[in-house]
């Protein structure tokens, strides 16, 4: 499942996408789409591309319009999903938690492990540590929100394990001249892979229904928003 991740709703009418300015030297933060009439903000969008351009490390300016809608999907995706949470703060990290995936995050990045480096990077997307900080722990309940709600739905059954390893784990391991393994060596780890693609697909599916329930606008064209879905809703989804 994807970070996105990432991580605003909406109003009855669509206010202006464009930043208006409201007396000299002031600008206001316009609206680029609503959820259940609550707003999402350009500056909110704005800084979610930045968040997902430093994660995949490449420059803002080349986000494409795809890309920078995909975004914005995204965040209506995640407050769709929040509000089904209700008061769900203990799926948050710890603080040493949050520290941890930062620590990760870091090792990942190039220079991220020398504090001044590291500030620059941040700088040059426009972000700062606890901007970053902010979306790793909201991504973080919002995996633990769907790990809880999904997961006991999924039931892998024996046979779907041993296709996936006679049709794809061999084949695979034969193409490449990898040593052949037992299924009951490889059984732990593809029963989680089709959990978690079957959980890929309850999630997409519950997102399409919590879309088709919303009053949802957006200045920006979502094909996601009006795109049919040939699966059945998540179990136990509102």
């Amino acid at each position: 499942m994807r970070r996105a991740i990432p991580f605003a709703i909406y109003l009855l009418a669509l206010l202006p996408m464009a930043v208006a300015p409201a007396s000299a030297g002031e600008v206001l933060d316009g609206v680029v789409a609503t959820v259940n009439r609550k707003p999402i903000f350009q500056s909110d969008w704005e800084e979610a591309i930045c968040f997902e351009a430093f994660m995949q490390q490449k420059a803002t300016a080349q986000f494409t319009e795809q890309d920078r809608a995909t975004t914005l999907q995204r965040i209506i995706d995640r407050q769709l999903l929040q509000g089904q949470m209700g008061d769900a703060s203990y799926m948050q990290p710890s603080s040493d938690d949050l520290q941890k995936e930062l620590a990760k995050l870091r090792a990942q990045m190039p220079g991220g492990n020398d504090d001044q480096s590291w500030r620059k990077l941040l700088a040059s997307y426009g972000l700062s540590e606890e901007v970053v900080k902010d979306h790793l722990r909201t991504e973080t309940q919002m995996m633990n929100f769907v790990e809880v709600r999904l997961r006991p739905t999924v039931r892998v059954q024996p046979d779907e394990v041993e296709a996936y390893y006679q049709n794809q784990l061999l084949p695979d391991l034969r193409k490449v001249g990898g040593k052949t393994v037992p299924l009951s060596e490889a059984e732990p780890k593809i029963r989680e892979l089709l959990t978690q693609q079957r959980m890929d697909e309850l999630l997409d599916a519950w997102l399409h229904n919590l879309r088709q329930q919303a009053e949802i606008r957006s200045s920006i064209p979502i094909p996601a928003l009006s795109a049919p879905s040939d699966q059945g809703g998540a179990p136990g989804a509102d």
